[in-house]
């Protein structure tokens, strides 16, 4: 929306630190920030599991999981027999060529490595982070089952509709911006918006958290 791009280009004007801050892998969050006018500054990525530098590219901040986990993950989504996205190193692995595999594509307008065995993959490269995939009602009955499963082990929740994310506990979206605000020294107010269920820990770390309009029930409640 031009609105949008040149309301964003006013806040920056102003001397306001803006912040793109989502659970899109690097690159496909780095051009959507080109689209936004966005070329430069800071960019929370992974859902806190990164924070990068756009006009350099370099990774300031890199939470990868635990191997031990990332093994757990996988053997679990086969034994639900579900779809998993696996991201290392600012790439996407998936086992088979399915549906999940073509919305996720089109949905980040990126390209996909086809691997024989994820196991494997994650048993030799930490992944940034795995995302499962299923249907929305399928999302909303796995995820307390496995946010008990891997509590203390690792950070899970839901993104889009159809998506469980599943990070290193250290890494979400709020703790990634409050090492940002002290990394920039930020003594004014900080202002969040957001609308998945994977944003509501920034919305409470914020000063005033805003929800979109369209989104979750949950993200709505609890902005300010």
């Amino acid at each position: 929306d031009p609105a949008l791009v040149a309301a964003i280009g006013d806040l920056r004007a102003a001397g306001v630190t803006f912040v793109i801050c989502t659970g899109r892998m690097v690159r496909s969050a780095a051009a959507a920030g080109e689209a936004l006018g966005v070329a430069e500054g800071y960019l929370v990525s992974y859902s806190g599991g990164v924070v990068a530098d756009l006009a350099s590219g370099e990774w300031l901040v890199h939470l990868p999981l635990e191997t031990s986990a990332a093994l757990d993950v996988v053997r679990e989504a086969r034994r639900l027999g579900r779809h998993l996205n696996v991201f290392v190193d600012d790439q996407l692995y998936v086992e088979e060529d399915d549906r999940w595999t073509e919305w996720t594509t089109t949905y980040l307008k990126i390209d996909v490595r086809i691997v024989g065995d994820l196991l494997a993959l994650v048993d030799e490269r930490r992944p940034t982070k795995i995302v499962l995939a299923a249907d929305p009602e399928d999302v909303v009955a796995l995820l307390p089952e496995l946010r008990g499963r891997w509590a203390g082990r690792l950070n899970v929740t839901r993104s889009q509709p159809h998506f469980i994310e599943l990070n290193d506990p250290r890494a979400s979206k709020g703790r990634a911006l409050e090492w940002l605000r002290g990394r920039l020294d930020g003594r004014g107010p900080a202002v969040a918006c957001g609308d998945g269920l994977n944003d509501l820990d920034m919305l409470h770390w914020a000063d005033l958290g805003v929800a979109v309009a369209e989104g979750d029930e949950e993200v709505r409640a609890a902005a300010g």
